[in-house]
């Protein structure tokens, strides 16, 4: 059997369970802690519209579902804005870009 060379680039994506195992190591969010958490706000959501059905929409159960629904939204906000914020970052650090800062004088 012939080994691999150690030069050899690793994949792009190992595996969203494999992403989210390395995300420990890793500074911010991966994909696959993206794909799990979204996962499971599916999960949370089929389970709150079966109570609500099967409860007759109860008060309480309606509540749960617009905090789950709430909490999904701002989630999935947060994540788009701190996106955009790197992407501007990045853009803005180019080298070009860039614009020798003044000292000021002690007087």
């Amino acid at each position: 059997m012939a080994a691999k060379p150690a030069s050899a680039a690793p994949a792009e994506s190992a595996g969203v369970f494999r992403d989210v195992i390395n995300s420990i190591f890793e500074p911010g969010v991966n994909r696959g802690v993206l794909v799990v958490m979204n996962c499971a706000f599916l999960g949370l959501f089929a389970i709150l519209v079966y109570l609500l059905f099967a409860t007759r929409f109860n008060l309480h159960v309606c509540a749960l579902t617009v905090i789950a629904v709430l909490l999904f939204a701002s989630i999935q906000w947060f994540i788009v804005e701190v996106s955009a914020s790197r992407s501007r970052q990045s853009s803005s650090e180019s080298p070009s870009k860039r614009t020798p800062k003044l000292k000021k004088k002690k007087l």
